[in-house]
C-alpha cells in the first residue's frame, strides 16, 4: 500500500529538525543586539568610534550564520538601525530564497535616570516609529545613538512608556554597570511595581537575585562586534550567537515572548554558544497520523513533546489515540482488561459487526526513531499484521519484525488505569514492555532452555524405558544361566551318571534287539523266497539237485530264526533288564525333584540354552552403562533446571532495578517487587498443571493443596529457594503416590481424583510441575494524603489509585504515552499535581499525547502543541491547532475547557477577587 495522502516524506539521514513538527519548539533570541547604529559599535562598549563599521548586510548574515532565529535590535537611545536591518534582511532573502528565516525584534536601550540601561523589546510588525516615539516620550533629548546621555525617566517611568507602546520592558545587564541592581537597589521596590517581568543578567550567580524579586532571568549578547577577534581584550567576548535566551514558542514573536515569561521555569533558559540545542529530539516520536476511512483522509501531526487533544464529548479524542493503538499493534494491551463496548470496536479478531473499520480503512503512522523515518502502514484489510516500512535514499522499504517492537508506544485509557489499579499484579506486563526489561530477548532464551529441558526429559523417558526393557533382560538372561549352572551341577553327580549309565545300556540293548529282531523277519523272508523258487522251478529238467539246495538252506535259516527268537524270549523273561528299568525309573524320579527337564539333560539341551544365553548376553549390550547415562541424564536435567531458575532471577533483577529507579526519589509511590511472590491464584495455576480443569475445588482453594505456599512469606527472599522447590517436590510425590502421598493425607480430596490421576501420564506431570514457577509478585503502593505509611494502591479510591498508578505510569520508559482522558478519576487538586509536577517533568524526555478536557494538563503543563477537535461525518477534524500563541487555539481552549471567559472572570472574582 503506497502512502495514503500526498504529504512530504521525512527527511532520509539524520534526526529531524523539532521546527518541522507543529506547536511550539525552543529558538534562540538575542534580547540585546546592537547594530551599527549605536555609535559605540566595533569600538569599545560605551566609547564612540569613528572607524569603518560593518554593512547591515553583514550584520544581518553573522546572526543568521550563528543560527539565531531571533534579535532585538536594541541600539543606544535609537531607533535608527531598525529599517537599515529589515531592508537588508529583505534584499537576503529576495536574493536567496532559501535564505534562512531571522525575525527582527525593533527595539531600544534606553539610558534612563541614574545611568540606568534599559531594553524596550517590540513585536517584529512594530512600526521603527513607535521605538523613536517611546525615547522621546521618555524624554531622551541627547545624541540618537549615544549611551553616555540620560533621559530624564526613572525606570518605572520607561517601563510605563514602553508597555504602553505594546512592547516589554527588560532592565539590562542588571548585575553589570548600569544595572538596576548595582545602581537602583534602593529603587527596586518601586520598580517591581512598575509590571516588569523579566531582566538581564549577565553572570549566572546572580540569576537567582533576579528571582527572588520575582523577575525572569534574560541573557544577550550586548555584542558591539560581529566577530570575537574584534571584542577588546580583557572582556567577555560578545558576538552574534555567543549569548542568548532559548525561548520555547510556537512563533517568534512578542506574543510568543510574553506567553514563555508567564511560565519561564517551562520556557525560557539562557544560552551560550556551545550549550547543549533543546530542540534535539532523542526519543522516539510520532510525526504524525493519517487515516483514510469511507473516502475521508485526515492528518494529525504531532509534536514530539506534548500534544493535547481538545474538544467536546463524543467529538472523537478518544476515537483518534484507539486508531493510533490499533495501528501499531498494541491492541493487545487491551485484552487482560474489563473493556465496554468503545474500545471493543478497536480489536482485531473481534465481531466483525462491532468493528469501527471496513476493508478499505487505512492508517498511516509516520514515526521517527534514532533520527531514523519509520512508516508503520495498517490495512482494514488485514487489520492484525500492520507493515514497518523504513525511508531510505530509493523510497519506502519494507522492514522485519513487528510494529509494536520496531515503533514502541504505550497506550492508556483512563478505564485502563482504573483496571490496574483495581488488579496491580497486571502492572507487571507494563514493566516488562520497558526496554531495560528486555523481555523477548529474556523469553527466547528462557524458551530454548525450556525446550532443552523438555528434550532432555523426553530423553530421560527413552532411558527409563531400555533400564526397564534391560532389567527384563537381565532376569531372562539369570534364568537362562541359572539353569545352565544347575544342568552343570546335576551332570556331575554320581546319580545322574549312573542313570546315564543305566539310559545307554537300555537304549544299547533295546537297539541291538531291534536289530536282531530285523534281522530275524529278514531271514523268514529270505526262507520264504527259496521256498518259492522251489516250488516255482520244480518242474524244470536236470535242475533238480539245484531245487534240494534251496529247501534244505529254507530249512537251515528256519532253524536260525528259532534259534533267535528263542534266545529273544529267554532275554525278554530275565531279570537284567527289569533291574535297569526299575532303577531308571528310581533315577528319573530323583532328577524330576531337580529339574522340570527329566530324561533331557542332552547336549542339545545345553547347545539351545548356551544360545540363548549368548543372545541375550548380545541384546543387552545395546544397554551397556545404561545406569551411568541414566546418571549424566539426570544431571543434565538439574542443570538445566538451575538456568531456568537462574533465568527467572534474572528476569527479577531487571524488574526490581528498573522499578527501584522507578521510584527513586518518589515521596508519594513506591513500586516493588518481590522473586516468584505471585501466588494468589495459584490454585488455578495447579488446575492446569494437574490437568484438572474443573470439580475438586475445595483441592485447589488456598487451605487445600496449596495450603503450605500460603503459610509461608511469598515477600520473604528465601521464597523461591525454599518454599517453592520443597512444595514441588511434594506434588511429584503426590501425582506419583496418589492417595499415600503427604497431601492426601493432609487435604481431603475425592479418590477420583486420584483414580484420574491414573489416566494421565505421570512423566509428563512430574515434567510440567518442574517447569512451573510463580511469577513475581509487583505491588503499587502510595501515601495518602496525611499520612506517612504506604498503603496498597488497590485499597484506595478511584481517585487515589488512578493518581497513583498515573504517575508511575508517566515516569516508565521514553517511548510515545497516549492518555486518553487521565483526569477523569481525579480530584482537581491531583491533577494540579500531576499536571504541575510531573507531566512537566517526563514530556522533556518522551513524547506525550493526550485527550483531555481540564484546562490544568493543556494550560499549566505548556502543552507544545494542541489540537482541538471536532466532530466530522465519518472521521473527527481537527477545527485548529497550535499553542495559546494561536488566537483560535486559545479561544477553544477557554471556551472548551474553562466555559468561556465570563465563567473565567466570574471564578475569579468570588474566589480570589
Amino acid at each position: 500500500m503506497t502512502s495514503l495522502v500526498d504529504t512530504p516524506d521525512l527527511a532520509s539521514s539524520g534526526s529531524q529538525e523539532a521546527g518541522e513538527s507543529p506547536g511550539a519548539r525552543w529558538w534562540q533570541v538575542d534580547v540585546h543586539a546592537h547594530s551599527p547604529a549605536s555609535r559605540d559599535y566595533g569600538g569599545a562598549e560605551g566609547h564612540d568610534t569613528e572607524g569603518d563599521k560593518p554593512s547591515f548586510r553583514e550584520w544581518v548574515k553573522a546572526y543568521v550564520e550563528a543560527g539565531v532565529d531571533g534579535a532585538v535590535i536594541s541600539d543606544h537611545n535609537t531607533h535608527e538601525g531598525i529599517e537599515p536591518a529589515r531592508r537588508a534582511l529583505a534584499e537576503l532573502q529576495s536574493e536567496d530564497p532559501s535564505f534562512p528565516k531571522l525575525v527582527l525584534f525593533p527595539g531600544v536601550e534606553l539610558t534612563v535616570a541614574g545611568g540606568v540601561h534599559v531594553l524596550g523589546i517590540f513585536d517584529p510588525e512594530t512600526p521603527a516609529e513607535i521605538i523613536s516615539d517611546v525615547i522621546a516620550r521618555c524624554n531622551y533629548l541627547g545624541t540618537r545613538g549615544a549611551s553616555t546621555q540620560t533621559a530624564n525617566a526613572t525606570v518605572s517611568d520607561a517601563a510605563r512608556h514602553i508597555q504602553q507602546a505594546g512592547g516589554i520592558c527588560v532592565p539590562a545587564h542588571s548585575d553589570k554597570n548600569a544595572g538596576i541592581f548595582t545602581r537602583s537597589e534602593l529603587d527596586l521596590p518601586t520598580i517591581k511595581q512598575s509590571g516588569i517581568a523579566a531582566v538581564e543578567v549577565v553572570d549566572d550567580d546572580n540569576v537567582p537575585k533576579a528571582k527572588a524579586n520575582g523577575w525572569v532571568a534574560l541573557l544577550g549578547s550586548d555584542a558591539h562586534h560581529l566577530t570575537p577577534d574584534g571584542c577588546p581584550p580583557g572582556q567577555d567576548a560578545k558576538f552574534p550567537g555567543s549569548h542568548f535566551t532559548w525561548i520555547k514558542a510556537e512563533r517568534v514573536d512578542l506574543k510568543g515572548l510574553s506567553l514563555a515569561l508567564t511560565d519561564a521555569k517551562e520556557s525560557v533558559t539562557r544560552g551560550r554558544r556551545g550549550n547543549a540545542d533543546p530542540n534535539e529530539v532523542l526519543h522516539g516520536y510520532i510525526d504524525r497520523v493519517l487515516i483514510t476511512h469511507k473516502g475521508t483522509t485526515r492528518t494529525f501531526r504531532l509534536n514530539p513533546w506534548m500534544n493535547c487533544l481538545i474538544g467536546g464529548r463524543g467529538v472523537g479524542k478518544s476515537t483518534i489515540l484507539e486508531l493510533i493503538r490499533l495501528a501499531m499493534g498494541r491492541s493487545g494491551d487491551l485484552l487482560d482488561t474489563a473493556l465496554n463496548s468503545e474500545l471493543q470496536r478497536f480489536i482485531p479478531g473481534g465481531e466483525r459487526a462491532q468493528q469501527w473499520w471496513s476493508a478499505s480503512s487505512a492508517i498511516e503512522v509516520r514515526y521517527v526513531k534514532d533520527g531514523r523515518p519509520l512508516r508503520i502502514v495498517w490495512s482494514g484489510a488485514d487489520p492484525e499484521e500492520p507493515r514497518v516500512e523504513a525511508k531510505t535514499e530509493s523510497g519506502w522499504e519494507s522492514q522485519a519484525g513487528f510494529a509494536s517492537d520496531r515503533a514502541p508506544i504505550q497506550v492508556f485509557s483512563q478505564k485502563q488505569i482504573y483496571e490496574l489499579a483495581r488488579q496491580p499484579q497486571s502492572f507487571l506486563s507494563i514493566v516488562d514492555r520497558m526496554e531495560e526489561i528486555r523481555k523477548a530477548e529474556w523469553t527466547e532464551e528462557y524458551l530454548a532452555i525450556e525446550s532443552q529441558f523438555r528434550k532432555a526429559r523426553e530423553h530421560l523417558r527413552e532411558l527409563l524405558t531400555e533400564t526397564d526393557r534391560a532389567d527384563r533382560l537381565k532376569g531372562r538372561l539369570e534364568e537362562v544361566q541359572g539353569r545352565l549352572r544347575h544342568l552343570a551341577e546335576l551332570r556331575a553327580d554320581p546319580r545322574y551318571l549312573e542313570l546315564e549309565a543305566n539310559e545307554s545300556q537300555v537304549r544299547r540293548a533295546t537297539s541291538t534287539e531291534e536289530e536282531a529282531q530285523g534281522l530275524a523277519e529278514r531271514l523268514k523272508e529270505q526262507a520264504t523266497a527259496l521256498r518259492s523258487l522251489a516250488s516255482t522251478q520244480g518242474d524244470l529238467p536236470g535242475y533238480g539237485a539245484r531245487i534240494d539246495s534251496f529247501t534244505a538252506a529254507a530249512g537251515l535259516i528256519d532253524q536260525a530264526v528259532a534259534q533267535l527268537d528263542g534266545s529273544a524270549l529267554e532275554w525278554q523273561q530275565g531279570s537284567a533288564q527289569p533291574q535297569w528299568v526299575a532303577r531308571i525309573e528310581e533315577l528319573s524320579d530323583w532328577l524330576t525333584s531337580q529339574t522340570d527337564q527329566p530324561h533331557r539333560l542332552s547336549a542339545d539341551q545345553v547347545t539351545a540354552y548356551r544360545k540363548q544365553e549368548k543372545d541375550l548376553q548380545a541384546e543387552l549390550l545395546e544397554f551397556e552403562n545404561i545406569a551411568a547415562r541414566l546418571s549424566t541424564q539426570e544431571h543434565v536435567l538439574c542443570d538445566l533446571l538451575s538456568q531456568l531458575a537462574s533465568k527467572r532471577k534474572e528476569l527479577h533483577q531487571r524488574r526490581f532495578d528498573y522499578v527501584a529507579g522507578l521510584t527513586a526519589g518518589a515521596e508519594r509511590t513506591r513500586v516493588r517487587v518481590f522473586h516468584q511472590g505471585a501466588i494468589a491464584n495459584v490454585g488455578e495455576e495447579l488446575r492446569r498443571i494437574l490437568n484438572r480443569p474443573d470439580s475438586f475445588d475445595s483441592a485447589f482453594e488456598d487451605q487445600g493443596i496449596p495450603k503450605p505456599l500460603f503459610d509461608d512469606q511469598p515477600k520473604s527472599p528465601t521464597f523461591p529457594t525454599s518454599s517453592i522447590p520443597a512444595f514441588k517436590a511434594s506434588l511429584i510425590d503426590l501425582v506419583n503416590r496418589g492417595a499415600e502421598s503427604d497431601i492426601a493425607k493432609r487435604v481431603r480430596i475425592d479418590a477420583r481424583f486420584h483414580r484420574r490421576s491414573g489416566d494421565n501420564q505421570t512423566f509428563d506431570l512430574e515434567t510440567s510441575i518442574l517447569l512451573w514457577f510463580p511469577e513475581d509478585l509487583v505491588t503499587v503502593e502510595y501515601k495518602p494524603e496525611g499520612s506517612n505509611n504506604f498503603t496498597p494502591v488497590d485499597q484506595g479510591s478511584p481517585g487515589q489509585k488512578t493518581a497513583a498508578l498515573l504517575a508511575v505510569i508517566l515516569q516508565m520508559g521514553d517511548e510515545p504515552l497516549l492518555l486518553d482522558q487521565p483526569e477523569d478519576d481525579l480530584e482537581n487538586k491531583l491533577i494540579k499535581h500531576l499536571a504541575v509536577e510531573t507531566l512537566k517533568r517526563i514530556k522533556r524526555n518522551r513524547q506525550l499525547v493526550i485527550s483531555t478536557h481540564n484546562a490544568n494538563i493543556v494550560v499549566t503543563s505548556g502543552a507544545e502543541h494542541v489540537l482541538v477537535i471536532q466532530h466530522g461525518e465519518h472521521l473527527p477534524a481537527i477545527e485548529a491547532s497550535g499553542t495559546l500563541q494561536t488566537e483560535a487555539v486559545r479561544s477553544s481552549v477557554c471556551l472548551i475547557l474553562e466555559g468561556g471567559e465570563e465563567a473565567i472572570r466570574t471564578r475569579f472574582s468570588r474566589l480570589v477577587g
